[in-house]
C-alpha cells in the first residue's frame, strides 16, 4: 500500500512539473507575441503592400473610375460638410466601398473637384501629418479587419467605416490642401 501511495505521489508530482513547464512556455510565447504585435502596430503600413478583393484588383481604370465616381457622388449627396461634427463618427460605410477608394489611392489616381466645400471643417483643418496619421490608422484597420476573400455581397454588409474614414481617403485622393 505504501509503495502504491509513493508511486501515485511521484506520478502526480511529475504531471505537475510538466504542467508548470508547459505554462511557462505558453507565458513566454504570449509575451513574445504581444511584443511582436506591439512592434507591428508601430510599423508603418505601406498601401502598396495591401491586397484587395480580386474583383476590385482586376478592375480596369474606366470601371474603377466609374465606381469611384459613384461612391464620391454618394458621399457628396450626404453633405457631411454641413452636418454636426459627431456625424463624422457614424459608422455607415462598408468595406467594398472603402476597398475601391483605397485601390484608387493605391494606383495614385487623381480626382479633381471644383471646390473643397464637400468636406467638414474638421477634416479641412487637418495638417498633412495628421492626414498621413489618419491614413495609417485606416490602413491598419483595413489590414486587420477586411477579409478580401469575401465576395462583394459580404463586403457590402461589412459596415465598419466612419464618414471620417471615408472623408480622409477622399481628401488624400483629391489632395485639395
Amino acid at each position: 500500500m505504501n509503495m502504491v501511495l509513493v508511486a501515485l505521489i511521484l506520478v502526480i508530482a511529475f504531471l505537475l512539473l510538466i504542467l508548470f513547464y508547459l505554462l511557462s512556455i505558453n507565458k513566454k510565447t504570449t509575451v513574445s507575441s504581444k511584443k511582436q504585435l506591439s512592434n507591428n502596430s508601430k510599423k508603418k503600413i505601406d498601401l502598396k503592400d495591401i491586397s484587395f478583393p480580386k474583383n476590385i484588383e482586376s478592375m480596369d481604370i474606366n470601371t474603377l473610375s466609374r465606381a469611384f465616381k459613384s461612391i464620391f457622388d454618394s458621399y457628396k449627396s450626404l453633405d457631411y460638410a454641413n452636418k454636426p461634427p459627431n456625424s463624422l463618427d457614424k459608422i455607415e460605410w462598408h468595406t467594398w466601398q472603402v476597398s475601391i477608394l483605397l485601390i484608387y489611392l493605391k494606383n495614385k489616381n487623381k480626382f479633381i473637384v471644383a471646390n473643397n466645400k464637400i468636406f467638414h471643417n474638421l477634416i479641412l483643418a487637418l495638417k498633412e501629418q495628421q492626414i498621413d496619421e489618419e491614413i495609417q490608422r485606416i490602413l491598419k484597420k483595413y489590414f486587420e479587419n477586411a477579409n478580401i476573400e469575401n465576395d462583394r455581397d459580404k463586403l457590402s454588409r461589412d459596415i465598419i467605416w466612419t464618414a471620417r474614414d471615408v472623408s480622409i481617403i477622399f481628401l488624400k485622393i483629391i489632395n485639395c490642401k
